[in-house]
């Protein structure tokens, strides 16, 4: 199909709209006579039922049927058999047949407007009546030509006209029952819209999508390494048919995984922000060898076992991240901040002796290999994490957790969470609200604490509200104003008193 470049030009009629692509329809006016018909001679193998025609054409002409058969060069009882048996006539003898006789092709048409038209060197089947107008083809706002003698018709078609497509066409019933979806088999129709009709379509994504890949992009970031992979580790995974996916609630990274995948290798997914439940998916289709390329950076991007046991899983490759070990600081970093978006959390520390709170930083992850080589991750990049250990997990094991405020500092000196990435519903004080800016509110009240003894409580659900009410009303300052405030922790002058 032709792709075009201005999604605009066929925004009056479109076929379908999906999360990606829109399929837009348009008459190919080279097909058709100067009167705005379908130039019917343009289909081959063209073959109409005479509905009276041939006998308004004899009666028009003062001429019998032998004679009229003989001036187009066929048998009389071929004749007899278009004329009285309803037996199918090639439309290009009809042709040469007014050409002989001087008739005009509208008046022709005209003859012909009610008629049935089939396709093939004989008789044909599927005799369908087709309007000559293209303004009257109602069905074809809803159909797609696939194969060489199908059509395809659209799911949001309207219950009246797939009625209609039912109980007039042949349709593969197979695929019918086991999907709810129609194809129609046609030569014939599947000629028509090929001949008559231009399908383009256009994708609505224009990149990049995220400020975040760009900027990886100017750096000289391998996106694969830093971006594709970890995604695919912490929020995505596999399908079957080479098809790999992210999911999540946060519209920017599935953005970012986007970017990722159209700049490290032009691709455009297959589908994009598809809403199920309470998240998104991205899908995109990948080719044996970019597949297998990215295997080769990281085996599985299987995280934990499905259908078998543990050591049924772990016998088995298992997925690895500890090729950054060698990568440049910013795709290690970059790493950390996605996996802090993606299977992160930002809360709090309540020291009961001094009511004083310290950041909670937390990042999930189960498999004990990928977890381990995560958290030396974060230490070589100045992020000190504990494992956390879970016995209801398959692993035992649950998340890294830092509670210091050193380690805040640090997660934002590179860049800290992405923004616009929200926090989960689930949340009871911070839900819907920016990771980051909970982060700056956390460190905002930490400071405040400390300067001023009535921030200073036992009770964790006031603080938690505190800290929502500086997040919404924006009480907080920008990242480097917190980064240089706590440069020297250690000495810092406004510690508890």
């Amino acid at each position: 199909m032709k792709k075009i470049q201005n999604i605009n030009s066929i925004s009056e009629n479109l076929i379908y709209k999906k999360t990606v692509y829109a399929l837009g329809i348009k008459c190919n006016e080279e097909n058709l006579t100067k009167e705005g018909y379908f130039d019917l001679k343009r289909i081959s193998n063209l073959r109409v039922l005479d509905n009276g025609f041939l006998r308004t054409i004899r009666n028009r002409s003062n001429k019998t049927q032998r004679e009229l058969s003989n001036l187009i060069g066929v048998p009389l009882r071929t004749w007899i058999g278009w004329e009285s048996y309803s037996k199918s006539l090639p439309f290009d003898k009809l042709i040469l047949l007014i050409n002989k006789l001087n008739i005009d092709k509208v008046e022709l048409y005209k003859m012909i407007k009610s008629t049935k038209f089939t396709y093939g060197k004989h008789h044909g089947k599927n005799r369908l009546k087709i309007p000559i107008d293209p303004s009257k083809f109602e069905l074809v706002n809803y159909l797609i030509p696939i194969s060489h003698d199908r059509a395809y018709l659209v799911k949001d078609t309207p219950q009246k006209i797939k009625d209609y497509v039912l109980s007039d066409f042949s349709i593969d019933k197979n695929y019918f029952k086991k999907s709810g979806l129609i194809v129609i088999y046609s030569y014939l129709l599947n000629k028509l819209l090929k001949t008559f009709y231009i399908y383009e379509r256009k994708t609505f994504l224009r990149f990049p999508l995220s400020n975040e890949v760009k900027s990886l992009v100017k750096l000289g970031v391998n996106l694969e390494k830093s971006v594709i992979v970890p995604l695919l580790l912490s929020d995505g995974g596999e399908k079957s048919n080479n098809r790999l996916f992210f999911s999540g609630a946060s519209e920017v990274l599935h953005k970012i995984w986007a970017d990722a995948l159209f700049f490290q290798y032009g691709l455009l997914p297959s589908s994009f922000l598809l809403k199920y439940k309470s998240i998104f998916i991205t899908t995109h289709n990948f080719s044996d060898k970019v597949l297998s390329k990215i295997k080769e950076t990281c085996p599985t991007f299987k995280t934990s076992p499905i259908n078998e046991t543990t050591k049924e899983y772990l016998n088995k490759p298992q997925p690895s991240i500890n090729y950054l070990f060698e990568r440049p600081n910013i795709e290690q970093q970059t790493t950390i901040r996605l996996w802090a978006n993606t299977e992160g959390s930002i809360g709090i520390a309540l020291d009961k002796k001094t009511n004083l709170i310290t950041p909670s930083l937390k990042i999930a992850c189960a498999h004990p290999s990928l977890i381990k080589e995560l958290q030396y991750l974060c230490k070589i990049n100045k992020l000190n994490m504990l494992v956390i250990k879970e016995d209801k997990n398959w692993s035992g094991l649950s998340a890294l957790r830092s509670n210091s405020i050193e380690t805040a500092i640090n997660f934002l000196k590179i860049g800290g969470f992405i923004r616009s990435t929200r926090i989960s519903m689930r949340s009871e004080y911070f839900n819907g609200l920016d990771k980051q800016d909970v982060l700056l509110g956390i460190l905002e009240l930490i400071i405040r604490q400390r300067k001023n003894k009535t921030y200073r409580t036992k009770d964790i659900n006031k603080i938690y509200k505190d800290i929502r009410i500086f997040v919404i009303n924006k009480k907080f300052k920008d990242e480097e104003h917190y980064i240089n405030i706590f440069k020297n922790f250690n000495n810092w002058s406004i510690r508890v008193k």
